[in-house]
């Protein structure tokens, strides 16, 4: 939290600090314009002191001289040869134009139109590059403090999920492990009946085989996570994988469903089992062991694995999340489903490495469809 609020104080202080240099920048482009306006108009003043000198001493023509007035000075010049003297000495920022005044010739001096509209398109252009350099630069730095922020929120939320993994795996294998220990303590008992005691060697033999599951669930994520696992390729009979899981998952609740018989698939059938295993115990396991539907169909040149539940269903802000490695969608404390967050994973990892895909949408009218579509 104070991270979040930290990253907060340092983007606004970034926008305002952009805010006040491109403020500054476009003040600069103005005040920059008016300098370069008052060098015209004192140009002006240079242009017209220098046009009466050079009048008054004939180098303004001596042939064609006709008399003109200059700011009430009388003053005699050839005006083709004033052109020219100020359009080369002033480098054409100035024009001459005549205007008659009853029967006198008055001179006018004024800037060049063309010079105006070049100093208002340099200012434009000055002001639109500034601007979008600003924009440029400050698109840059959001998308730096953005990727730092994306970086500390991953870093975040995997460390939340792994603490909630560490949690619920702990208490994933001190369960069956108190279990195993009450019932081997029990079985000691010598006024324990032998019937009694094979039953809890036989509980006690299933919570091994949950400890064994756990287990290989953590080993195959990991090995999946590193690349290391070694897919052992075969031709899988889908249909019959499928009704043997069904008929061992059973037991948890009623299992609905079509299986087309004959469905076979190039594949790991070890990592195939478990994703099948995963998917309907999750089933069973969010929706409190009531009826599920399983289907396996032909659709086109894809074999579709659908597992259907009326549980609580899961948010669309979370779909791609639960594929996640140790993702659970709630906290761990308030949490009664048992689980470690590895399940989805492999899922999605296996099916993915079998040319594969996964998807989850809504179930009408509530709870979640997994659907997996085999090439």
């Amino acid at each position: 939290m104070r991270v979040k609020i930290l990253i907060v104080l340092v983007i606004v202080y970034i926008l305002a600090a952009f805010a006040w240099l491109t403020f500054s920048l476009l003040n600069y482009a103005n005040t920059d314009y008016k300098l370069k306006n008052d060098i015209l108009q004192a140009g002006l003043n240079a242009c017209t002191l220098q046009v009466m000198q050079n009048a008054k001493n004939g180098n303004l023509g001596a042939d064609s001289m006709e008399t003109y007035y200059l700011k009430q000075l009388q003053i005699d010049f050839d005006s083709t040869q004033l052109k020219s003297f100020i359009k080369q000495r002033f480098n054409d920022s100035y024009i001459a134009s005549i205007a008659s005044v009853g029967k006198d010739k008055v001179l006018q001096l004024s800037i060049n139109p063309t010079k105006l509209q070049q100093l208002e398109e340099e200012r434009f252009q000055q002001r639109n590059i500034w601007l979008y350099q600003s924009i440029l630069l400050l698109v840059l730095v959001a998308s730096g403090i953005y990727g730092v922020y994306y970086s500390i929120d991953s870093i975040y939320q995997l460390n939340k999920r792994q603490n909630n993994f560490l949690l619920s795996v702990t208490h994933e294998f001190k369960t069956p492990i108190a279990a195993i220990r009450l019932m081997l303590q029990t079985s000691k008992n010598p006024k324990v009946k032998e019937e009694k005691k094979a039953e809890l060697i036989e509980n006690s033999i299933e919570n091994t085989f949950r400890l064994e599951e756990l287990a290989e669930n953590m080993l195959v994520s990991m090995q999946i996570e590193n690349d290391k696992y070694q897919y052992a390729l075969s031709t899988v009979d889908l249909s019959e994988m499928l009704n043997q899981v069904i008929d061992n998952q059973s037991i948890k609740g009623e299992i609905t469903g079509t299986v087309e018989p004959g469905l076979t698939l190039t594949g790991d059938g070890f990592i195939t089992r478990m994703v099948v295993n995963n998917l309907i115990e999750n089933a069973f396991k969010y929706s409190d062991n009531q009826p599920i539907e399983v289907n396996l169909i032909m659709q086109g040149t894809k074999k579709v694995l659908e597992v259907k539940d009326i549980g609580v269903g899961i948010a669309k802000e979370d779909y791609k999340k639960i594929f996640k490695k140790f993702f659970r969608v709630q906290d761990e404390e308030t949490r009664t489903t048992k689980g470690t967050g590895l399940g989805l994973f492999i899922v999605k990892q296996a099916v993915e490495r079998h040319r594969g895909k996964v998807t989850v949408t809504v179930n009408k009218p509530r709870g979640s469809v997994f659907t997996v579509e085999f090439p």
